[in-house]
């Protein structure tokens, strides 16, 4: 026989909460600020649990449960025992008439300072979710390379092919995604033999951006340009703006992870080199890149101008000062810098 379940939850979390129920039956998803097992909650809970025991399910991270059928009961002479699985108090086991003798020694406050007494299963009884991977490709000319390299490593990597336009693009993505939260990989990215796909955000970071570093072949540069994201899904889904740099306004929150999830090979021609250092020289001008100084923007235009050591790398010093100059003279003209993401516009500007 199951016993009750309950998840706790706060405001950032109901994504998580409601991704739980919909893998099990849960019988309440109680709030509590921060997550935080109170007395109060811990009261609450126990007088609307008609059964013997009950589980906790603490939400600051998404789970899944690919067996568990949470039908454990405890022994008689262990009813005293808080139970946990694998060294994890992220799910508990309570004993009800415990709890309601003297819930103060079942909180959370307790559990930090020690004094609660723990049962550990030495046993995994859920996972950690894995996000799709979807790789975006348009024109690139080793996309189908890699997307081949991608799908060998990641079986689970799905691709949008030929969709115009970056938000149009990452709009299918989001709907091809059966996960809550989901990666793209550009067409032009050779993933590094370390990177696993495998990040798992806390539950205050499920509706932010995740931009990983990428390293750029023609000039040495290690930062977001080119680097594998993570987006979450609804956000993403529900976005109707139009911005210029679509990756850091999607979301009320960027966070960027310093580590080098890829190689950015964007110098496969002329056209396609200086088409990628106009785009990202334009915003750098413009400072439509959110959270970052203006002394890494200027380190990053400089050493774009200059720096073309790669293959084509002329052409990528060329589009990197045609791009300083385009985003300095419509900084604040947000229509005008729009264009960088109409590729007709682009390759008729570079052929002119």
């Amino acid at each position: 026989m199951a016993q009750y379940i309950y998840i706790l939850s706060d405001t950032n979390t109901h994504l998580i909460a409601e991704s739980i129920s919909d893998q099990i039956f849960v019988n309440g998803i109680v709030e509590s600020e921060n997550i935080k097992l109170t007395t109060d909650i811990l009261i609450q809970i126990a007088k609307s649990c008609p059964v013997e025991y009950f589980y906790i399910i603490a939400t600051d991270q998404e789970i899944i449960f690919p067996k568990f059928d949470f039908s454990f009961k405890p022994e008689e002479w262990d009813k005293e025992y808080v139970h946990i699985w694998n060294n994890d108090t992220r799910i508990r086991v309570f004993n009800k008439a415990e709890v309601l003798k003297n819930p103060t020694n079942f909180t959370d406050e307790s559990l930090k300072n020690g004094n609660i007494k723990l049962k550990n299963i030495d046993k995994k009884i859920y996972e950690y979710p894995q996000f799709d991977i979807i790789f975006l490709s348009y024109d690139e000319t080793d996309a189908d390379n890699h997307f081949r390299q991608l799908r060998n490593r990641f079986p689970r990597a799905k691709r949008i092919s030929g969709v115009k336009g970056i938000f149009e693009a990452h709009k299918a993505a989001a709907k091809l995604s059966d996960t809550s939260m989901f990666y793209v990989v550009d067409a032009d990215a050779e993933i590094s033999p370390t990177f696993t796909f495998d990040y798992q955000p806390t539950s205050y970071d499920r509706h932010s951006v995740h931009i990983w570093y990428s390293k750029n072949p023609v000039n040495g540069l290690e930062y977001g340009y080119g680097g594998v994201k993570l987006f979450p899904r609804k956000i993403l889904l529900e976005y109707k703006g139009s911005s210029v740099d679509f990756t850091t306004s999607v979301s009320g929150s960027v966070k960027v992870i310093p580590e080098v999830s890829n190689i950015t090979r964007f110098n496969t021609d002329p056209f396609s080199t200086w088409r990628s250092a106009f785009r990202e020289c334009v915003k750098l001008s413009s400072k439509i890149i959110t959270g970052q100084t203006d002394n890494e923007t200027e380190e990053r235009l400089r050493i774009w101008q200059t720096n073309g050591d790669g293959e084509f790398g002329d052409f990528a010093i060329m589009g990197a000062n045609e791009g300083r100059e385009f985003g300095k003279e419509n900084i604040n003209q947000p229509e005008q810098l729009k264009l960088i993401n109409d590729f007709n516009w682009l390759e008729k500007r570079f052929n002119s």
